[in-house]
């Protein structure tokens, strides 16, 4: 099987890094030397795999300094909590659901159907059939 190789212009191309950026990254440890020296040297898709796990970092606010470890470490990135907006509908005491906002805001009718069917089941209300 052969493995694509690419070019730093194509590196950053992909993962929208500079060449500069590239090459501290490397520097810094984060991501692999290329293989080959100089101009001659290319980059695999473990190359872009590592900058966009350093992409993923920064988005997330984490620091370079913490990236360094976790690059190393191969560990799996820190899971965030998620900042999606729910709400909170009590069905009967003891028993809600959660409606994401923006369901509520765009599918209001589905929402209040199915707050309306969820009572009725909980309180015993549907037929059996």
């Amino acid at each position: 099987m052969e493995r694509k190789a690419y070019t730093i212009e194509e590196l950053g191309e992909l993962t929208g890094y500079t060449r500069r950026t590239i090459r501290y990254y490397v520097q810094e440890g984060l991501v692999d030397p290329p293989a080959g020296r100089g101009r001659g040297g290319f980059y695999y898709d473990s190359h872009v795999q590592q900058l966009l796990r350093i992409k993923s970092f920064q988005e997330k606010g984490i620091g370079i300094t913490a990236m360094v470890s976790l690059m190393k470490t191969e560990a799996p990135e820190p899971v965030l909590p998620s900042r999606e907006v729910m709400i909170r509908y009590e069905i009967v005491p003891g028993m809600e659901i959660n409606i994401s906002r923006d369901m509520e805001i765009n599918e209001p009718k589905k929402v209040l159907e199915i707050i309306r069917i969820a009572k009725s089941i909980a309180k015993g209300e549907m037929n059996n059939e």
